[in-house]
């Protein structure tokens, strides 16, 4: 092979995403498929597909599908993830100046497997409508420990960091503000790197089963304060079972502080 037939197979290679033979005990080189057929794709849509034709590659569909998508998501995901089931040929339409648009409003379930209708037109001139299916996720960023976190343990600033996550169903109460968790107790074990879920936290409690309390009655100007023992856990606001030790009586009292309870008259 001449030197000429021989550059113009190398470059074809490299243009297709082949990887050449390489010397013993060298790493063969790993091409990223998508990067290979995005740089297909940039490099079609320069050359027409015949006169007074061009080709509408996949990609460029999952990239209007993607904007819509995102647009929906406002608010509720930071991005979204979008991967193209059909069509996975090109699309012929006419030369000239190309728009795409995806039709439709929004769709009350916008993550999953869904078929978007999109409408080309060709210099200002409706072309066709294309169907295309596409399995759809958001990228949501959420609340993740830094370090596993025990059950009852108390959740700090440090123990926590924000990362970006895949979601197909965003009716999942996951913590996307630090501020949802910290200063709150673990209801179950938290491992690192994992959303934390709001159900999965709780205040933490003011007062343990068995704690030694001090129980305040008031009314008015009047004020009475002894000395009792909790019969169950309690968070700040609720209301439990105190024993008064001087009468051994059973009182509802609510838990106003840590180590502070208050009955009623």
């Amino acid at each position: 092979m001449n030197r000429v037939g021989l550059i113009t197979v190398v470059t074809l290679s490299l243009a297709i995403g082949m990887v050449l033979p390489v010397s013993a005990g060298e790493r063969t080189p790993v091409r990223p498929l998508f990067r290979v057929h995005e740089a297909l794709v940039h490099s079609a849509q320069a050359q027409p597909h015949a006169r007074g034709k061009r080709l509408i590659y996949p990609e460029q569909l999952r990239g209007v599908i993607h904007d819509f998508v995102k647009r929906e998501l406002a608010g509720r995901a930071a991005d979204c993830q979008v991967m193209l089931g059909e069509p996975q040929e090109p699309i012929v339409v006419p030369a000239g100046t190309l728009d795409l648009q995806v039709g439709g409003g929004r769709s009350d379930e916008p993550l999953g497997r869904r078929v978007f209708q999109i409408h080309l037109a060709v210099n200002g001139r409706f072309i066709k409508t294309v169907d295309a299916t596409a399995d759809v996720a958001a990228l949501v960023d959420v609340v993740v420990p830094v370090r596993a976190i025990k059950v009852d343990e108390e959740i700090a600033v440090d123990d926590v960091t924000i990362e970006r996550i895949v979601l197909f169903d965003l009716k999942q109460p996951f913590a996307t503000n630090p501020a949802d968790v910290i200063g709150k107790a673990a209801i179950r074990p938290l491992p690192p790197q994992n959303a934390i879920r709001l159900t999965s936290v709780r205040r933490p409690f003011a007062v343990r089963k068995g704690d030694r309390v001090t129980i305040e009655a008031r009314q008015g100007g009047l004020s009475i304060q002894t000395v009792g023992v909790t019969k169950s856990h309690g968070e700040v606001g609720q209301t439990i079972t105190v024993s008064n030790v001087d009468s051994g009586k059973d009182l509802r009292a609510t838990v106003v502080a840590p180590g502070v309870v208050r009955v009623s008259f």
